[in-house]
């Protein structure tokens, strides 16, 4: 049943994205035993060592996804401190110093401490009863696109509260909100959530349950540099570099501005996109290179030759740009010549 409604959409998906669509797809049609298998991985989780050459070996670590997910950024986020402190080793050899010194030396008085960084993707659709999982997304459960109210804040707080969803000690929860085409509406912490969630909406009352949205994309700023809220949404939404094939966590990347700033372009959030150091680069110099785009966060990149390669935020399904209501793109940029 699985297999076969994925199979039209099979050739035009990279191996990862189609696994996660399977995955996606199986939890959908038996979350009970997909439930099952959950706990049952998560008795067996183990470290692992293996050699590999040259006096090498590989540490494996198998967690459940949150765990995994907070050593991981405790990890990079050394790894990037390091680099900014002046460090030009490779980021991979950064990371792997920062690894075993979390582990052998955790109270050192002599080293920084480490702390981890989780976001939780909350679909608007977990919190209704009866959501159904997105097939054809990668983020599971959809809802039919309607605004972050005070009833939906309320909501998830009592699903984080029984899940017992917490920040890891000295580090930081960010949730992200999304809509049923993975679109991205608002990325705020626990306690940003519970303060508006309290207050209520400021037309209606605290108490009223209407369609007012509480929660939305930051607000745009003056000049060049984009705001801390901005920085964080953008990074919740991008995950890596966008230019197509670049896999750079977004943590080591630039906020670039699709129509540049010079040129009149808006710092707000659907004019910025993540691209590493080089691309951003290659977007500025390049000759002949052209970059659009869309307020949805679909990238267009065209190289010289003429070949057009686009990528989307993650999770974003790609039927969300043919929309008749979506804004069309701004004009192509053109940079300057050199």
């Amino acid at each position: 049943m699985v297999v076969p409604a994925l199979l039209p959409q099979a050739a035009g998906l990279s191996s990862g994205r189609l696994r996660r669509r399977l995955v996606a797809a199986a939890i959908a049609a038996d979350e009970e035993f997909a439930e099952r298998r959950r706990i049952e991985a998560q008795r067996r989780a183990e470290v692992r060592v293996r050699p590999t050459a040259d006096g090498m070996s590989v540490l494996a670590t198998e967690a459940p996804v949150a765990v995994a997910a907070a050593m991981w950024s405790a990890i990079d986020s050394a790894a990037q401190l390091a680099r900014t402190a002046g460090d030009d080793r490779p980021i991979g050899v950064l990371r792997a110093e920062a690894h075993a010194a979390m582990v052998l030396r955790p109270d050192d008085p002599g080293h920084p401490a480490f702390t981890g960084h989780v976001t939780v993707l909350a679909p608007l659709g977990a919190l209704r009863p009866g959501g159904t999982a997105a097939v054809d997304g990668d983020l599971g459960p959809a809802v039919d696109g309607s605004p972050v109210t005070a009833a939906h804040l309320r909501e998830l707080l009592t699903q984080l509260d029984a899940l017992g969803v917490r920040a890891p000690a000295g580090g930081s929860l960010t949730l992200a909100l999304t809509d049923d085409d993975g679109a991205l509406l608002a990325t705020t912490s626990p306690g940003e959530l519970a303060r508006r969630a309290t207050r209520g909406c400021p037309a209606h009352g605290a108490d009223a349950d209407c369609s007012c949205p509480l929660l939305g994309p930051p607000a745009d700023v003056a000049g060049y540099h984009p705001s801390a809220a901005q920085n964080r949404f953008l990074r919740v939404r991008d995950r890596t570099c966008r230019h197509p094939g670049c896999a750079q966590p977004a943590g080591g990347t630039d906020a670039d501005h699709g129509v540049p700033y010079d040129c009149g372009g808006r710092t707000g959030w659907d004019n910025l996109c993540c691209l590493c150091r080089t691309h951003h680069r290659l977007k500025t110099f390049a000759r002949d290179w052209r970059f659009e785009l869309r307020p949805d966060g679909t990238l267009r990149v065209t190289t010289p030759s003429g070949i057009t390669r686009t990528t989307r935020p993650p999770g974003l399904r790609g039927t969300l740009e043919q929309r008749a209501l979506l804004p069309p793109p701004p004009p192509p940029y053109e940079p300057p010549l050199f």
